[in-house]
């Protein structure tokens, strides 16, 4: 049976300075928890699963369909970044708008979210603040409902209401989406599995 997400044996390199992995895991939702020490190789993972990054060796799979290789594989899985990389040129509802077309989705409608966040749609991202970012980064990786949303510390710079709504998402999409998270401290939201990054590798351990 193919898997939603399946990472097998996934090494990232950069010379001889840094390398994270292996890593081999198969999930279908949930929350995978995503942890280790700051500068180990969380992000760095992350990026590699959602094909913006080409690992050193190994692959990932969304539907059995490599993401360095499938467009429709990378339309699946959604990055929200912990630094925000929308260009500030764009509104809140321009940025969803071209990020949902891109997933092949172009009817797609963030307003909704927008009104559960607090969000004005009509903001221009280069008038917006660290907070507005980050929760139009969210948004944007909710465009076009793909499956796999990978979320790295996309709680900070959220306020208490939105930090409260957005885990109430992820306790409701776990019943049907797969989502990877990112967060200093204690899990968000109850992991149904945990992916620990360590300076001798990463171990996958799923929840009993």
């Amino acid at each position: 049976m193919i898997s939603l997400l399946e990472v097998c044996d996934l090494v990232v390199s950069f010379g001889r300075s840094f390398r994270v992995g292996p890593v081999s895991f198969s999930m279908n939702r949930g929350v995978l928890f995503v942890e280790g020490p700051n500068g180990g190789g969380k992000t760095t993972l992350l990026r590699a699963m959602s094909g913006e990054l080409l690992p050193s060796s190994g692959q990932t799979l969304v539907a059995g369909q490599n993401v360095h290789g499938s467009v429709e594989a990378r339309r699946q899985i959604a990055l929200v970044p912990s630094i925000p990389e929308l260009p500030g040129f764009l509104s809140v509802t321009e940025a969803y708008e071209f990020t949902a077309s891109i997933r092949g989705a172009p009817n797609w409608n963030g307003a909704t979210f927008c009104a559960d966040l607090g969000l004005d749609p009509t903001l221009p991202l280069g008038n917006a603040s660290a907070g507005q970012r980050q929760k139009a980064e969210l948004i944007c990786g909710l465009a076009g409902d793909p499956p796999i949303i990978l979320l790295d510390e996309s709680f900070t710079h959220l306020d208490k209401a939105s930090a409260a709504k957005l885990r109430e998402w992820i306790i409701e999409w776990s019943s049907s989406r797969l989502i990877l998270l990112t967060h200093h401290g204690e899990p968000p939201a109850p992991p149904d599995a945990t992916l620990k990054v360590t300076a001798n590798g990463v171990v996958f351990e799923s929840k009993p």
